[in-house]
């Protein structure tokens, strides 16, 4: 099977029409995600190509996150399964060295994004959305009580809110500005009654959420983002960032 490959001949842009070409096959879903592609050999046949300019098109794609290699048995070149809020992530983390931003330009971002998240998770929310919501807060306050780093379990919550507003895009913004938050804050230890407060918000959400209060979640939301932000400014600037 070729997924509709088509010969390129070797030559003066061959790289660029290779990559477009495997492109346009993952887009058309052609190659699902997780799917191992043809060996080296069999991709430089079918696009009539030198196995060079083949591996230089295989890195492009794999830089740009559409690819991974897996070395050993059952290995080969793969389709990523989600490259968006990775990507989006790298892209992001690069930009904070360039522009300079603070972690109060992605507080002030967030602030604009989480509160449309709860807002349409409360609209659209299914049941299974419900519980997966109240399985992160339980992991959450799992980890609270074990003196365990939280990144993870928070990073659950939020996701499993932009999950049930089933809006995609949304969700590659949040996934990305989540992990930026991160990036600034991962340092900290929370005090208890910080953590408690967290977990309050996070319950008081998610029943705004289950009950399908939109304008509820939402102003719960920000005011959640409100209390992150006073519970941050608690904290010298070097202490925030990393």
């Amino acid at each position: 099977m070729n997924h509709g490959f088509t010969s390129i001949v070797d030559g003066k842009q061959a790289h660029e029409k290779i990559v477009t070409q495997i492109k346009e096959a993952i887009f058309e879903n052609k190659i699902p995600p997780g799917q191992r592609l043809q060996s080296e050999r069999e991709l430089a046949k079918i696009f009539n190509t030198s196995r060079v300019t083949l591996r230089s098109a295989i890195l492009t794609l794999k830089n740009s996150g559409f690819l991974f290699v897996k070395k050993g048995t059952g290995g080969g070149t793969f389709v990523t399964e989600d490259i968006s809020g990775t990507k989006i992530s790298e892209l992001l983390h690069d930009i904070i060295r360039w522009k300079n931003i603070s972690i109060e330009h992605v507080i002030d971002v967030r602030g604009i994004i989480e509160p449309s998240i709860a807002h349409f998770a409360a609209k659209n929310r299914t049941n299974e959305d419900i519980q997966k919501i109240w399985a992160s807060i339980a992991d959450l306050d799992l980890s609270f009580h074990q003196k365990k780093t939280f990144q993870r379990q928070d990073e659950h919550f939020h996701k499993a809110l932009a999950d049930a507003a089933h809006n995609p895009l949304l969700s590659v913004f949040q996934a990305a500005l989540i992990d930026l938050l991160f990036e600034f804050i991962s340092s900290i230890k929370w005090h208890e009654d910080e953590k408690k407060s967290m977990s309050s918000y996070h319950k008081k959400i998610a029943k705004k959420i289950e009950a399908q209060d939109a304008s509820g979640a939402r102003k719960v939301m920000v005011e959640h983002l409100v209390d992150m932000r006073q519970m941050l400014e608690r904290y010298a600037l070097e202490d925030v960032l990393k």
